[in-house]
């Protein structure tokens, strides 16, 4: 996989960009405007577990002859537990400010959660269930970190490791342990796979696609992926389902980017995947920032055309884009260490 994976950084940015398009309308759920629910109500289900697969993949890869497991440690400790940290604390105060800024000019909450004190029991409890909710992928990724250990050994041996994923799988898809609870189901089977593929160190197989064969694949692969999005892991057999489905969108994806290197989309993902990390983490709080000011200033009195509800989620989603970009760009130029600390580089 990873041999023919070269691309596996703009894969990855361009997941999240996929991300970006799940996060675009939630801040309407909020508001008590009239739209048309059915058309815009866009999820993308594949997108954590396409990156949990890679998560897993690259933690594992080449470790058969070795296993360095705690230089691992090390690594995830500088690269997913000081960001998740720096993310969750900072904006957790952050949005208290924000909240009370609201209030004044607004005289109403209109925000995910009531308001909160600053307190150090708040701050605690922020960790656990994050103000930034897109963390909690990057915390199943914190919390797996011990199990690791325990999983290079079931890898050793490809039965015994068989029947261990397959008990995972079914304690999902038939509630037998409450797993949901520390691992999500979007999470914690995918990662599996992912893992199981890097030890085995299994290779992407690359297969050219035309210009027609792109134009063809890339609806069908919307239409698959968004009709698959809304099936229940817990009911059998939707996960093991949604499971090829996210084999396949990497499997397509891959060969779509190493087929199109000179396209423009490929030159965007390559110039700009440095800024992976930060558009993910930030996405959410520009989405608030930029839309429900629009939405409070009158925009949500518009939201029943669809034509400028189009507008209104396609505008927020290219002005979050360019202000992230903008944001980590000066602060990788002005303070450089302090913009690879928070960003896990």
């Amino acid at each position: 996989m990873k041999r023919n994976l070269q691309h596996i950084d703009e894969i990855r940015f361009l997941v999240i960009h996929i991300v970006l398009i799940n996060h675009w309308n939630i801040n309407l759920y909020l508001s008590h405007a009239q739209y048309d629910r059915k058309i815009f109500d866009i999820w993308f289900d594949f997108t954590s577990p396409c990156l949990a697969i890679l998560s897993g993949y690259l933690f594992f890869y080449k470790t058969k002859d070795s296993f360095p497991y705690f230089k691992k440690l090390k690594n995830r400790f500088h690269s997913l537990v000081v960001p998740y940290l720096f993310w969750c604390l900072s904006f957790f105060v952050v949005y208290i400010v924000i909240k009370d800024v609201y209030v004044r000019i607004f005289h109403s909450t209109f925000w995910y959660a009531p308001e909160e004190s600053l307190s150090f029991k708040n701050m605690l409890s922020n960790l656990r269930n994050p103000t930034l909710s897109n963390f909690w992928y990057l915390q199943n990724l914190i919390l797996i970190l011990p199990f690791n250990f325990f999983i290079y050994y079931l890898l050793k041996n490809r039965w015994v490791y068989l029947a261990f994923f397959l008990l995972v799988l079914s304690c999902y898809s038939f509630n037998w342990i409450d797993l949901e609870s520390y691992f999500h189901s979007r999470f914690l089977p995918y990662y599996l796979m992912g893992c199981y593929f890097g030890y085995n160190e299994k290779y992407m197989p690359r297969v050219p696609i035309s210009k027609l064969g792109a134009i063809i694949l890339i609806p069908v692969l919307v239409w698959v992926t968004l009709s698959s999005s809304f099936w229940k892991d817990n009911v059998f057999p939707f996960l093991e389902i949604k499971m090829c489905i996210a084999m396949l969108f990497l499997f397509s994806v891959y060969n779509l980017v190493d087929s199109n290197q000179n396209s423009l989309a490929f030159k965007y993902l390559a110039k700009y995947k440095p800024y992976s990390f930060f558009l993910f983490a930030i996405n959410m709080f520009l989405f608030t920032l930029i839309q429900r000011g629009l939405l409070k200033l009158g925009a949500e009195r518009y939201l029943h055309y669809e034509g400028f509800l189009w507008l209104f989620l396609v505008g927020s989603f290219l002005a979050v884009i360019v202000l992230a970009f903008g944001i980590a760009a000066l602060l990788k130029r002005y303070s450089p260490k302090f913009f690879y600390t928070i960003t896990g580089r």
